[in-house]
């Protein structure tokens, strides 16, 4: 690593930084042309997801849309030709999937249950060969059933244990016939890891683990099982299962937190490498030293999460993407193999978030996917030899990138003096000053928004507004010192944030200030709400989905997570006083309120007291229940009917064109 090149390479051009480049940018208007009204294209499911090679690189296997009905593809590397599909018929649905060898995969079935739309996982797998067209559950109840009957021989304890949701924990590179699994039940506590046959769906226990919310990794290359969890006292440890003694060993690192994650191996065989803050502020690569319990940092951003690792063949890092306000990759050798193949692809793909799947049993093959602010997800196959580039997939084929609209980054100060970063997405051809604006505000509130190709912002640009997405205080990404400003903070601080891009955004004369809606979803439907409330003047309508507008309600319907919401939201005092429904009589402009009757994240009941308060002092609103939805909209006729109701309504309160 000393002699090694480090470098940074920005995958995005670079003049897609605000406040010099985007200035100069922003004053010249775009000439092109506004993609034709049309939410489905946007809100549609996607035609293709969840991409992935074989672990030998010989086929792809991937997910297809055909009207409505979940299809896994298998493609043969070679000819590019599809060998198989695989779907099923009524209630289930390939949900998602893993490679257990090179010639079977494991389905995790989605299924959907009466009265509700969304198509859940609920533990059962199916296994079944790439060139085959039946296969069999492995686990779940239906493997235990054969002709609509509890197998004979099935006792309630075998039972119990396929009452859970099984996930992957590794596919055993060099045991073709099993694959290691960890498992919650649903009436005992704590979790089991097992060794599951993929052909026959027999179990063999490998160790039952006393903490329910454990995170486990398996190390092939030392045969090692590490589990991360959070202990009641509020401290986090790391354990090592031996498979001679068959007992865990437990280590706690200095100043770990509930992120951290195990990486890989060390060239030393006293250490491991993990992803945690390590004493920083932000989630470092760092070795942990199982004797002395220190971390060491390898590899840190002063102001970023590193977030995607890259491991050559003998598990040396040498690449690591993170994420400021454009996606960014680090290069830490540039004399390694794999980083100069990294290289050819940032040369091909400037001005795209990249990244790169590679196959250790085929050093010859790549799968990479990009992005960008106006392209969703695209699939390629690239020859790491012949730098030959072969197209895969597009996950949403109606979208025409050369129509879209461009995502900048901006920076200012809050009024109290933190540094705060947004993104604005200007419509394609109505200039960029004096724009009528919308505020879209995150979910979380601990999550982010990133650069990238987001439908909702894409959707709004093309009816002509300015769209406006700010990382307020709390969002994640920037460090921990950045999150916690947002602890107790959800109806002032945060919203003060939102608010002052508003101003500072007014001030460049980059938006109207007469003309601004703000809208969100979850925590945004909660920010939309409280905002409108702090600024009853400001907004020309207010739209709010699947919100919270009652904190001790919502925080009282999840007593389990009392110390956690008490830690993040305040005490009962600051749940009220930063709760929207107790300030109705402050609201001042139109509303829009939407939910899905089986919200399991924001129960029905928030939108219920909300309309309750709104009677009350007879102030106006819409409403738009979505039958049996959940909190994010599954169905796509639902999203569709949503957002026609959205532009319906922010044209008529704040029209686009006077």
């Amino acid at each position: 690593m000393k002699n090694g090149l480090k470098i940074i390479v920005f995958v995005l051009l670079q003049g897609l930084v605000f406040n010099q480049a985007f200035a100069k940018e922003a004053k010249t208007t775009d000439k092109r042309v506004t993609q034709t009204s049309n939410i489905e294209s946007f809100f549609k499911e996607d035609d293709y997801r969840n991409v992935s090679l074989s672990p030998d690189g010989k086929h792809i296997a991937l997910i297809k849309n055909d009207n409505g009905i979940a299809k896994l593809i298998i493609v043969d590397v070679t000819t590019m030709k599809a060998t198989n599909t695989i779907h099923f018929t009524k209630k289930d649905s390939v949900g998602d999937y893993y490679w257990a060898n090179n010639e079977r995969l494991l389905i995790f079935l989605s299924t959907k249950q009466r009265n509700k739309e969304q198509k859940s996982y609920y533990g059962e797998l199916y296994a079944i060969d790439i060139n085959k067209n039946k296969g069999k559950f492995v686990f779940g109840v239906r493997s235990l059933v054969r002709k609509g009957r509890i197998k004979s021989g099935v006792n309630s304890i075998d039972y119990e244990r396929h009452l859970s949701h099984p996930k992957i924990i590794d596919n055993l590179i060099n045991d073709d016939d099993h694959v290691l699994i960890s498992t919650s039940q649903y009436n005992n506590e704590g979790m089991w890891v097992y060794k599951l046959n993929i052909y026959s769906g027999h179990i063999e226990t490998i160790s039952q683990i006393e903490h329910e919310s454990a995170k486990v990794w398996y190390l092939a290359e030392t045969n090692e099982l590490w589990l991360q969890t959070e202990l009641t006292s509020g401290s986090v440890v790391l354990e090592r299962f031996d498979f001679t003694t068959e007992n865990w060993e437990r280590f706690s690192p200095e100043k770990a937190s509930f992120k951290l994650s195990v990486i890989a191996p060390s060239a030393n065989k006293n250490e491991i490498i993990i992803k945690d803050y390590c004493g920083n502020d932000t989630i470092s690569i760092c070795t942990f030293n199982l004797e002395t319990l220190k971390t060491s940092v390898l590899f840190n951003q002063t102001d970023s999460d590193i977030k995607w690792i890259y491991l050559d063949k003998n598990n040396q890092i040498y690449a690591y993407s993170y994420f400021d306000k454009y996606p960014q990759i680090k290069l830490i050798n540039s004399d390694n193999s794999e980083a100069k193949v990294m290289l050819k692809l940032i040369a091909n793909f400037t001005g795209h978030e990249l990244r790169v799947k590679n196959i250790k049993k085929n050093e010859s093959l790549s799968l990479i996917s990009i992005t960008s602010d106006v392209q969703p997800r695209v699939w390629y196959l690239f020859n790491n030899e012949t730098s030959k580039l072969t197209f895969v997939a597009k996950s949403n084929k109606s979208i025409d990138a050369n129509k879209m609209s461009q995502q900048y980054s901006f920076d200012f100060k809050s009024r109290d003096n933190i540094d705060i970063q947004g993104y604005v997405t200007f419509p394609a051809s109505k200039g960029n000053n004096n724009l009528p604006a919308i505020i879209l505000v995150h979910g979380g509130p601990h999550s982010r928004d990133y650069w990238g190709f987001d439908p909702e912002v894409q959707l709004l640009a093309s009816k002509g507004y300015a769209v406006v997405q700010v990382n307020f205080r709390g969002s994640s990404g920037f460090g921990w010192d950045f999150e916690k400003l947002g602890f107790k903070q959800w109806g002032e601080k945060i919203q003060f944030d939102i608010l002052d891009s508003i101003a500072y955004l007014v001030d460049k004369k980059y938006i109207d200030k007469n003309r601004v809606c703000i809208m969100g979803g979850s925590f945004g439907g909660y920010s939309a709400m409280q905002s409108t409330l702090l600024s009853p003047d400001l907004f020309k309508c207010t739209v709010a989905r699947s919100g919270v507008y009652d904190l001790v309600l919502h925080a009282d319907k999840f007593p389990e997570k009392v110390e956690e919401y008490n830690k993040r939201l305040g005490s009962a005092k600051v749940k009220i006083s930063h709760s929207p429904v107790h300030s109705i009589a402050k609201l001042n402009n139109p509303l829009l309120l939407a939910h899905g009757t089986k919200d399991d994240v924001t129960k029905l009941d928030q939108a219920e007291v909300l309309i309750k308060q709104l009677k009350e002092h007879d102030k106006a609103y819409e409403w738009v229940e979505l039958e049996n939805e959940s909190h994010y909209f599954y169905n796509s006729k639902n999203r569709i009917k949503y957002y026609e109701r959205v532009i319906q309504f922010v044209q008529k309160h704040n029209p686009s064109v006077l």
